[in-house]
This record gives structure tokens, sequence and C-alpha cells, in this order.
């Protein structure tokens, strides 16, 4: 089985919509639809998500899913966006490739090896007595309490991917320095993240980046404040460098 990719919008530029954990590429839905006119764009549900969820063997670590947003690049140089721990993926991939990257931009991604970033309370869930569990409980917050058995046992499966890929970025060597980033970045964040470690890491050690502020945008702004969303993914267009 393939990874399941969804193609929209017309123009010139391309974008690709890569989401984070416990989460799928219809999450981006409100979002293409306001850049439709704008851009090209593309979404995918990645391994072990949505209608992935039995895509390519799962679980995977982080590489695979490096691996797997370059295969649906296919060649084709994009804007690259990732919300949460997408934008681990798609960060990994502009490092990688960066011919194929021409702006990225990240919603709420946190490198857990970026110092003084405290990882302690993630660290407590990936490697507790069910790490699956404590990872619903923590994504989802009181929907966690809303669901039935059947429901939370459905989810399981999705939390055992988030496991796998968490833990992987967290060994004894970084999968990748964002140092190295060569592409022009985005970094949104909401006025609700502790997200001044990252921001001040990018500051140093990236010279172009643009950080921007999403007040009341929440960690899922994608799917809450679409809007702004769009915007992030506009100014990532804007900095894309001509030929």
């Amino acid at each position: 089985m393939d990874l399941s990719v969804t193609a929209s919008g017309t123009g010139e530029p391309l974008v690709l919509l890569v989401h984070g954990v416990l989460d799928n590429g219809r999450s981006f839905d409100r979002v293409a639809e306001l850049l439709d006119s704008e851009c090209r764009l593309l979404r995918y549900d990645r391994r072990g998500y949505g209608t992935s969820a039995d895509a390519l063997g799962v679980p995977a670590d982080a590489d695979d899913h490096v691996e797997d947003l370059l295969s649906v690049l296919d060649g084709r140089r994009a804007v690259v966006v990732g919300h949460s721990f997408g934008g681990v993926i798609a960060a990994g991939a502009a490092v990688r490739a960066p011919e194929l990257v021409s702006a990225l931009v990240l919603y709420e991604s946190v490198m857990a090896w970026v110092p003084g970033w405290d990882d302690r309370p993630l660290r407590q869930v990936l490697w507790g007595e069910d790490p699956e569990d404590a990872g619903l409980r923590l994504m989802f917050g009181e929907r966690y309490h809303a669901m039935t058995a059947e429901q939370r046992q459905r989810r399981r499966a999705q939390a055992t991917s988030f496991v796998v890929e968490e833990r992987s970025v967290r060994g004894p060597v970084p999968p990748y320095e964002i140092a190295d980033l060569q592409v022009p970045l985005v970094y949104g964040y909401s006025d609700t993240f502790p997200i001044a470690v990252m921001q001040q890491h990018l500051n140093e050690v990236i010279a172009d980046v643009e950080l921007v502020a999403v007040p009341g945008g929440g960690h899922n702004a994608h799917r809450d404040a679409p809007e702004a969303f769009a915007d992030l993914v506009r100014l990532g267009l804007r900095l894309t460098p001509r030929p």
C-alpha cells in the first residue's frame, strides 16, 4: 500500500503540507481551501496514520518519514510546511535534500535535542509503563475521557506510531542539526506554547528565519485558525528565492 496523497489548487508554486502525530492530511483541508487559487498543494497521511495506517510497514522512525516525504515530492521543488512533529520531519528533509525545499514553514515544531529544551515530561510518557495510553492522554486531554473503550483501542495503533517516531529523535546522536538548514525558515507559534528556547536557538543558528506569533491560534492552528496558518504559508511562498 502506497501513501495516500491528496493534490489540489492551481498555480506555479508547489506546497507540501506535513501533519503531526495522531493526525492526518485532512486536518489541512481548510488551509488548502484558502490557498486553492494561489498555489498547488500536496497533503498526505503519514505512515501509521489515517489511510496510510498500514502503508510500507509501520511503525516507522523519523528517517523513514523523511524518506517518505522526499518520495512524495518525487524530485519536485516545494515550500514544505510542517505542523508539530511534522515539522521535525520537514526540517530533516530540508537538511537532507535542500535542492527540493525552496522554503520551510514550521508551526510549533520542537527539536527535542535543542540545548535548553526541557524534554523530561515527554520522556516520562515515551518510556513509561504504558506509553501508548499516556500519549493518548497527553495529546487528547479532556477528549480522551470522552472516548469509548473501543475508540481508545483503535487509537492505540496510531499511538504506537507516535511513540516510535518520537523515541527515534531522542537517541544519543541528534537526527540532524537545524543549523545546517540552507533555506529560508518561517517559524510560527501561539501565545500558549512555551517556545522561547526554540525561538532563541533558531535566532542564534539560522540567518534567514522569520519568527511569527499567532495569537489565539493554539497548538492546532491549522484546524482552529486556518487563515492565520495560511498566512504563514503565504509568507513562506514570498520568501522563496526566485530563479
